[in-house]
């Protein structure tokens, strides 16, 4: 019989590197959640089918309510400014999959980082289900229940797009594999510190590799039989690494984007200065 782990009702009796992990871990998904949003409401406007601008406006939704929900966690255990978050850092300080830092021009770009991209964060919060960090356990199950909507709606369009012509199924492949380049990048090196600590104290119940595994897994399952060839980088190749960007090399999301994001145009009707 294994031994039950600790359970942890705020970070006191963690590692330092077991703190410090799920800080930048839920910073993290906080701010790959915060672009997601945005991407999605960007895409509200102009899709294929006025069906995927309701949904944009859905998936734009449920980002944000989980952005919300993130930033409570890390304003009450590590006393973050969820304002801060959003407005006060410099670019290179966003901890989002890189996939998500620029304008994405087409539909195929945007059905990727659906399929693609929210899928490896869902993925990750599949591994926190049984978190022993109890305030993270008791919020997840309305998060993957949302997300399970995600999922679909990516896969569907992913089909669509694979299946109308040759020239369809070849932007959405690349879309694809772009996207799983960076997700790459994000998931991390094989026995890192912190990953290894979390899951050592149970917050996590598999690594960061051993998810990004299962990833390619429900990826090949759609994507083979549709002719799609994915291609991934080496894992190992993350030299200079941060745990705290989640990055090899300095980056974030484009300063046009942030202005639109953050509303700096409109910073004078703010409710709260």
């Amino acid at each position: 019989m294994t031994q039950t782990a600790k359970q942890y009702d705020s970070t006191e009796g963690m590692s330092e590197a077991c703190a410090n992990g799920l800080r930048n871990l839920l910073t993290a998904c906080a701010d790959t959640k915060l672009m997601l949003g945005y991407h999605y409401g960007e895409w509200t406007f102009g899709p294929p089918e006025l069906e995927a601008a309701i949904a944009g406006c859905s998936l734009c939704q449920t980002e944000l309510g989980h952005v919300r929900l993130l930033h409570g966690l890390l304003k009450r255990h590590y006393g973050a400014d969820p304002v801060q978050l959003i407005e006060g850092r410099e670019p290179a300080e966003f901890a989002s999959i890189s996939y998500l830092d620029r304008d994405l021009e087409d539909w195929a770009e945007l059905v990727a980082a659906n399929y693609v991209v929210d899928l490896a964060l869902t993925r990750l919060l599949h591994s926190l289900k049984g978190s022993s960090f109890t305030p993270l356990r008791m919020s997840l199950e309305k998060m993957l229940d949302e997300e399970r909507y995600h999922i679909h709606h990516g896969q569907g369009w992913f089909r669509m797009l694979c299946g109308k012509n040759e020239d369809c199924r070849r932007a959405a492949e690349a879309a694809m594999n772009r996207a799983i380049a960076s997700v790459t990048e994000w998931f991390g090196p094989a026995n890192e510190p912190e990953d290894e600590a979390l899951v050592a104290a149970g917050v996590k119940s598999r690594t960061n590799p051993e998810v990004f595994e299962d990833l390619l897994a429900d990826i090949e399952q759609l994507v083979g039989p549709l002719g799609v060839r994915i291609e991934v980088a080496q894992v190992g190749q993350t030299d200079g690494w941060n745990p705290a960007t989640r990055r090899a090399r300095t980056g974030g999301p484009s300063e046009h984007m942030l202005y639109h994001l953050r509303g700096s145009k409109n910073a004078v009707f703010k409710l709260k200065q």
